[in-house]
């Protein structure tokens, strides 16, 4: 194979891959927002992170309310109520622990996954990559 060929193939190949290969931002996962109210923590941005990190809402507050062992609910303002009070640094924590487990690749550590096969495999967007998830 002559060098112009082998040009041109790398050129089609490299034109087939994703964009998302070649953007460098860093991904950032927002700190909570909360405040306590009598024996209760409310986390005021919970819908905001859930957008942020692409999840829906019931599942990323199942694995929060798992986490943290304690019982909670969402409000219809989108806020995370849990029934306890709770430092920033352990929400935060709690929420590295989802974006760990549920959202990040684990080949790549890019965020643009996605829940395939009923949420059972998390399939990674920017590499390919697809892995078992654990259920919550």
């Amino acid at each position: 194979m002559d060098e112009a060929k082998y040009i041109e193939l790398l050129d089609n190949a490299y034109s087939e891959l994703p964009e998302v290969l070649y953007k460098k931002e860093r991904f950032v996962v927002p700190d909570v927002k909360g405040k306590l109210i009598k024996s209760r923590t409310v986390i005021s941005n919970f819908r905001e992170i859930a957008k942020h990190i692409s999840r829906e809402e019931d599942h990323f507050s199942k694995f929060m309310l798992k986490d943290l062992g304690v019982r909670g609910e969402t409000n219809p303002r989108g806020d995370l109520v849990l029934h306890s009070r709770f430092q920033p640094n352990m929400l935060n924590k709690a929420v590295m622990n989802y974006f760990e487990s549920f959202v990040q690749c684990k080949h790549c550590n890019s965020p643009d996954t996605e829940f395939e096969s009923n949420g059972t495999a998390l399939k990674c967007n920017a590499c390919g990559h697809s892995e078992k998830i654990a259920k919550l």
